[in-house]
């Protein structure tokens, strides 16, 4: 699961992605996030540890690539309703 800071980095990320077909620049990111370049590169750090991006080149934020542009969900398991119980509404009021 992620911090609220990676998940809007990575939201910006991928809407940027999404409408100028390429990534942003340094100047152009720390701008949009209002964010210093120091704290960026600790948040891309920890997305590309989690595996939702991948950096090769740590100087040129071009070379990142989206392995994911969403947060992963976790399935929560669902409870079995028994028939009987649906059936109590009706029977019992």
């Amino acid at each position: 699961m992620l911090d609220d800071q990676e998940r809007k980095l990575l939201r910006v990320l991928y809407n940027y992605f999404a409408r100028q077909r390429r990534m942003p620049d340094w100047r152009e990111l720390s701008a949009m996030t209002y964010r210093s370049v120091e704290e960026l590169v600790h948040i891309l750090t920890a997305l590309e540890n989690k595996n939702y991006i991948y950096w090769d080149n740590k100087e040129d934020l071009g070379t990142l690539v989206m392995i994911e542009g969403w947060e992963r969900q976790t399935r929560q398991p669902r409870t079995a309703v028994s028939r009987s119980e649906n059936a109590s509404y009706w029977t019992q009021y």
